[in-house]
């Protein structure tokens, strides 16, 4: 299947999908021409990490009509709203809220205290999806098992999945400091050494050399460049 009929596919179901979450919702006051929204919505503006589009005021992204005494408010569609700034990336394998159009379940779309405009913490959104657990209903998405802390016990049992530093990076260990959250070339999103922060091994394509990246470091084997990507970042700011 090209390209061109998968990104056709998909601009059809998040269509579909789009007038079904995006109908119009009743406003509780009339909103006229030169209401500020901001009066009543200054907590949807600020955060850490605030999403440009905002400055351009709320039409940008949500269509708002007065019907006699009543405003519904809604999202524009086009298909997706977030897809008329954001452009849309074809993977071989796709992460299914990426590929279906719901941003929102990751994102939030005004504000949020981490990078990106993520819901919170990385490991925990992922996990409410993709943990294992006798609370779990189940369902055909792929899940983990993991200690009772959440820290250790991917892709082994003794692996560390958080509370340690990213060996490459120096920031937490997470979820994506191994996978893709959009998509990518390998299952199950497995990042390719090319997409690895500071390539120290200069390998490209296996899982195995993505394994090696952190460990080499870890052993003492390849240097330890998260502290200079720190410093630079630290200076650039």
């Amino acid at each position: 299947m090209t390209c061109q009929v998968l990104l056709a596919l998909r601009i059809a179901l998040i269509t579909l999908l789009s007038a079904y979450l995006c109908h119009a919702a009743e406003h509780p006051t009339r909103v006229h021409e030169n209401s500020n929204c901001r009066e009543c919505h200054a907590n949807q503006i600020e955060g850490k990490y605030v999403h440009p589009a905002i400055k351009q005021g709320c039409t940008v992204c949500h269509v708002i009509e007065n019907k006699s005494e009543t405003t519904y408010v809604s999202l524009k569609q086009s298909p997706s709203v977030c897809l008329a700034c954001h452009q849309q990336e074809i993977f071989l394998y796709e992460h299914l809220p990426y590929s279906s159009g719901w941003c929102l379940r990751c994102h939030d779309p005004h504000a949020s205290g981490s990078p990106n405009l993520v819901r919170g913490n990385v490991n925990d959104l992922c996990l409410a999806c993709h943990l294992n657990s006798p609370e779990r209903v189940a369902s055909r998405l792929p899940t983990i098992v993991l200690t009772v802390d959440r820290t250790m016990g991917h892709p082994d049992a003794r692996h560390p999945v958080s509370g340690k530093p990213d060996a490459l990076t120096g920031l937490e260990l997470s979820c994506v400091s191994c996978h893709m959250p959009h998509g990518g070339a390998k299952r199950p999103l497995l990042k390719m050494g090319e997409q690895i922060p500071e390539d120290v091994l200069n390998q490209t394509t296996e899982t195995n050399d993505m394994c090696r990246k952190c460990h080499m470091v870890l052993w003492g084997l390849a240097p330890d460049l998260s502290a200079k990507r720190k410093n630079k970042k630290g200076k650039e700011k």
